[in-house]
């Protein structure tokens, strides 16, 4: 039983981590990555593996963090 799980919550892992959550926070902070640098970067590695990718999805989740902070009125004095 535990081979045919295992395989199975791999992959689940994967899509979640990966594709969805990778996709969300590659979209977020594209445009802000973007403004930043002047149009510089991110160039072409969106679903590439690569540490660009990576650090593009970083601004994305810091982005996504600070503006769900100040919805939830965490960000008030």
């Amino acid at each position: 039983m535990d081979e045919l799980l295992s395989p199975i919550l791999r992959f689940l892992g994967y899509v979640v981590s990966e594709l969805l959550l990778g996709t969300f926070f590659y979209a977020i902070g594209w445009p802000f990555v973007k403004a930043v640098t002047l149009g510089k970067y991110p160039k072409r590695e969106w679903l590439s593996g690569s540490k660009n990718e990576a650090y593009v999805c970083c601004v994305g989740i810091f982005v996504f963090s600070i503006s769900l902070m100040a919805a939830l009125g965490q960000l008030s004095a």
